[in-house]
């Protein structure tokens, strides 16, 4: 939605402290105080208020002109979102408190506010919105005409309304909870079938690896001569849960903990800022693109940096409160937002000169968001256009931490005195989302095992296998710069870097913890080696036992690869291979 049209009444909804009719008291004191106005001369005698052929009713949020009410209030329900008549029921206004009502947005639209229609309490107990903001505005009259025309409901029936709001309400509440929670059993029936599924396959492996491998090329065969309606049927059980899975991937987004966390995590959102406001030549009159805003911040750094015009575009429930802080702000000229996904909305421009995006998860690629980042690069970005941030780098390097271990591993073998093992396995299945100290890293220097230059990535690229070399710190000592000969796993994290334009290139020999060449490129890390922890903190790839590294060897090899979930194509598979210990080391890790 375009925050050049204020926010809908929906968005606010009436409080529900407010009565549902004004009692007789505050009607009898809005009579007087209205008839004070008139013995002020501040307002025409009732009298003369008649409609006169030649005015006609102006809308409340913009300057078009309409030839009834009616009509003004069917173009503020279509075009701004504002329901009247469904605000003035729920309210049970009177003629008094409608003109109230519209004497307040109108006051708060000229001063550029947001109207707190969620706030009754604000216009309806306070006089002076009796007084019309417009001169000879025709839109009262149709209140006039509308509070003769009507006729009031009896008590029984207000009560009776009142009563089924309630119980929609309560049903509402209920069947959203129920949502949730068959979500969450489905997500918990895919995690257990792929547990069933790990097992059996170990299984297969280890005692029937030739009988494995004729089944395989029988299924295969299988495969390929299944009817064309399974295929079908297949690919709609695929696109439902893809679409379960990517409602569930919104909904996370809609409150506001997740994004208090992003804000409280200083490392990122100052870069951000930063980045913005340290080339604000490069923004200067720009049209900038917002992919993922959540609350707004990039697109309000953007803005106040001087840009021409930011489409801010999210698809959860968050984009309300981005528009309303848009608004706070006072930088609804500026920024638009729209709600959608990228892939499927239609910005009023053909190219814009700026993508700016926040898009990057756990070990770098989790959530998958950096796939509809690049689908509005290719949708959107002009030819010279500035990618931000421009470039990640994907880091790994060894760990050894028994502490680490013996808090996440051992602890499950003594809990008030029983054991329980069967805890054990999944923590060496998935990835461990953890802050490591450079004590607990058992290499002398992380290896960039692979780079994303933003400008030039696809999404294919963004499934992989690299090839990994681990550098090994001297062996004996107690200092951090040894290691006791033991690796407990792998530690996994990644660099981020701005340019100020496409065609910079980054030193291959750049750590992002210090990079600020001073030209207004910079960088900063998830890894161990930054000045503060993020909250994307580093991904811990453990071994299922320690491995013993023979005397010696000061460099271990192997590959890591990403692959994406078929049962979730937001989280990914990781899997490595890993040379020159005692003995060579296979292992897959999931990353949910």
């Amino acid at each position: 939605m375009a925050t050049e049209s204020l926010p809908t009444d929906s968005a606010f909804p009436p409080s529900s402290s407010t009565p549902a009719s004004t009692p007789a008291a505050e009607v009898e004191s809005d009579i007087e105080d209205f008839e004070d106005l008139i013995k002020e001369n501040e307002l025409e005698s009732a009298s003369d208020w008649t409609n006169d052929d030649e005015t006609r009713p102006v809308c409340l949020y913009c300057e078009l002109t309409f030839d009834d009410a009616d009509a003004v209030w069917d173009h503020c329900a279509a075009d701004h979102g504002f329901d009247y008549n469904k605000l003035r029921r729920g309210l049970g206004l009177d003629f008094f408190g409608k003109l109230k009502l519209v004497n307040y947005i109108r006051s708060q639209v000229q001063q550029n506010k947001l109207p707190e229609l969620n706030k009754p309490e604000i216009f309806l107990e306070d006089s002076q919105y009796l007084k019309p903001v417009m001169e000879d505005d025709a839109l009262l009259f149709g209140i006039q005409d509308e509070d003769s025309e009507n006729e009031e409901e009896d008590a029984d029936a207000v009560y009776e309304k009142e009563q089924l709001q309630q119980l929609a309400k309560e049903n509402a509440e209920k069947a959203k909870t129920l949502q949730t929670q068959l979500k969450n059993l489905q997500q918990q029936f895919d995690e257990y079938k792929d547990i069933v599924r790990t097992i059996l396959n170990r299984d297969m492996n280890s005692d029937n690896s030739d009988a494995s491998s004729d089944n395989s090329s029988n299924s295969s065969s299988s495969s390929r001569s299944a009817s064309p309606d399974r295929r079908r049927r297949r690919r709609r059980r695929r696109s439902h849960k893809k679409h379960a899975n990517d409602d569930r991937y919104f909904e996370s987004y809609a409150y506001n903990e997740i994004h208090e966390i992003m804000l409280k995590d200083r490392v990122r959102t100052e870069s951000y800022r930063d980045a913005i406001y340290d080339n604000k030549d490069i923004f200067k009159d720009k049209v900038v693109l917002d992919v993922g805003c959540g609350t707004g911040i990039l697109s309000m750094f953007a803005a106040k940096a001087g840009a021409k015009k930011v489409f801010a575009v999210d698809n959860s429930d968050i984009i309300e409160k981005a528009i309303a802080n848009v608004f706070e702000n006072g930088l609804e000229k500026v920024v638009q937002c729209y709600r959608g996904k990228i892939e499927e909305i239609k910005l009023p421009v053909e190219k814009v000169d700026i993508i700016i995006s926040e898009w990057m998860g756990y070990a770098l690629l989790y959530e998958a968001m950096l796939d509809s980042v690049l689908t509005a690069r290719d949708k959107y970005l002009a030819p010279n256009g500035l990618m931000a941030p421009a470039e990640c780098r994907l880091l790994v390097a060894g760990l050894r931490d028994p502490e680490f271990i013996n808090d996440k591993v051992n602890f499950w073998n003594d809990i008030y005195g029983f054991k329980m093992s069967a805890m054990k396995p999944r923590i060496f299945d998935d990835v461990i989302i953890e802050n490591f100290a450079p004590s607990s890293i058992a290499s002398p220097e992380p290896f960039v095992f692979n780079s994303l230059p933003l400008h030039s990535v696809s999404i294919a690229d963004l499934e992989f296998t690299s090839d990994i070399r681990v550098a090994l710190k001297p062996r004996g000592g107690e200092d951090s710069s040894t290691f006791d000969g033991v690796l407990d796993g792998l530690v996994i994290y990644f660099d981020t870097y701005f340019t100020r334009s496409r065609d910079e290139v980054v030193p291959a020999s750049a750590r992002a913890e210090s990079y600020r060449p001073g030209s207004g490129s910079l960088g900063f890390t998830t890894g161990p080696w930054g000045p503060k922890y993020t909250h994307w903190r580093s991904a811990a790839l453990l071994f299922n036992s320690p491995l013993q590294i023979p005397d010696g060897v000061t460099e271990l090899t192997g590959t890591i690869s990403y692959a994406k979930r078929r049962v979730n194509s937001r989280e990914y598979v990781i899997g490595l291979v890993l040379n020159g210990g005692a003995k060579p080391l296979k292992q897959t890790y999931i990353m949910r």
